[in-house]
């Protein structure tokens, strides 16, 4: 989010509003120009300072999605490395059963 129309946005509104309450109380056409120019300046600066808020708070929110996408695949990497070793040593465990049941064992026993 480039927030670029915030300011604008922001200060013509103000600005609107400001000109309507002046209307409203009957104030003369400088007053009222006076009172719109300083209103307009003074809410664009809030709507840089709340531009920069928002950018800032998007771009943060943004990062913290990555990082934390980049956590869940770390742990699912692992989840299936884990997996994988639990196979082979299942596999492992299983023709080792049956290598010792075929194992001849060549008086070796005896011998000791």
């Amino acid at each position: 989010m480039e927030g670029k129309n915030i300011p604008p946005i922001i200060t013509l509104s103000a600005a609107v509003i400001a000109c309507g309450i002046c209307i409203m109380r009957g104030a003369s056409l400088y007053t009222t120009l006076k009172i719109v120019l300083l209103v307009m300046i003074i809410f664009y600066i809030i709507g840089c300072i709340a531009r920069k808020i928002l950018v800032k708070v998007d771009k943060d929110a943004e990062e913290a999605a990555v990082e934390r996408q980049r956590i869940e695949q770390e742990l699912a990497a692992k989840e299936l490395e884990e997996a994988e070793l639990k196979k082979e040593e299942e596999a492992l465990a299983e023709s080792g059963e049956g290598l010792s049941d075929s194992t001849p064992d060549n008086g070796a026993s005896e011998a000791l």
